[in-house]
């Protein structure tokens, strides 16, 4: 019998939990520049919504009436963060 057989970790093992890992990192950071791309669009349209504004009473309710879509973004692009962090930990998890 060979001995990487008897390792836990034979080299075939590691490359494929480093295969993972490289794979579940590369989805958070798409996630992560979609993410920031959408901040950006946000930021576009409340600077856009405010040049447009009359007055400051204006200016804060439309600012306002923006805050239910960001805080919607958010809670989305949150809860998909866990969901991919939680997926890599549940990789090398079962792996181990």
């Amino acid at each position: 019998m060979k001995l990487s057989a008897k390792l836990p970790l034979g080299r075939v093992h590691v490359e494929h939990l480093l295969e993972r890992a490289i794979d579940s990192v590369g989805q958070i950071a798409m996630h992560e520049a979609g993410a920031l791309d959408n901040h950006l669009l946000a930021l576009r349209e409340r600077w856009s919504v405010a040049r447009k504004a009359r007055g400051v009473g204006e200016l804060l309710r439309d600012q306002i009436d923006l805050l239910p879509a960001t805080r919607l973004r958010l809670a989305e692009d949150h809860e998909l963060r866990l969901k991919l962090w939680r997926g890599l930990a549940r990789r090398f998890n079962n792996a181990a």
